[in-house]
C-alpha cells in the first residue's frame, strides 16, 4: 500500500541531510532504504526502532512517521 512518506523524508534530511548518509547510518544500503520509503514496506521491529533512535523521533510521534495510513483511514471517517 503506498501511503505519504514526506514526514519521514523530512525528518531525514533535517537530521542527516540525505538519504544515503540516513542508510549507511543504519547499516543497509541506499536502494533498500528508498524501497521501503518510496514502496511502503513494513519496516521490521529493529530496523524501525534504529530508525527512530537516529532520527530522534517522540515515542508518541512513532506511529505518525511509520504508519501515516492509519491516520489517512481516521481523517476520512
Amino acid at each position: 500500500m503506498a501511503y505519504n512518506t514526506e514526514k519521514l523524508q523530512a525528518r531525514i534530511t533535517e537530521k542527516f541531510g540525505t538519504q544515503k548518509a540516513f542508510a549507511d547510518a543504519l547499516g543497509m544500503d541506499k536502494s533498500t532504504l528508498c524501497r521501503l520509503i518510496s514502496e511502503g514496506r513494513d519496516w521490521k521491529g529493529s530496523m524501525m526502532m534504529k530508525a527512530v533512535e537516529l532520527l530522534k523521533i517522540p515515542a508518541r510521534e512513532i506511529d505518525s512517521y511509520f504508519f501515516p495510513h492509519l491516520f489517512a483511514k481516521e481523517a476520512n471517517k
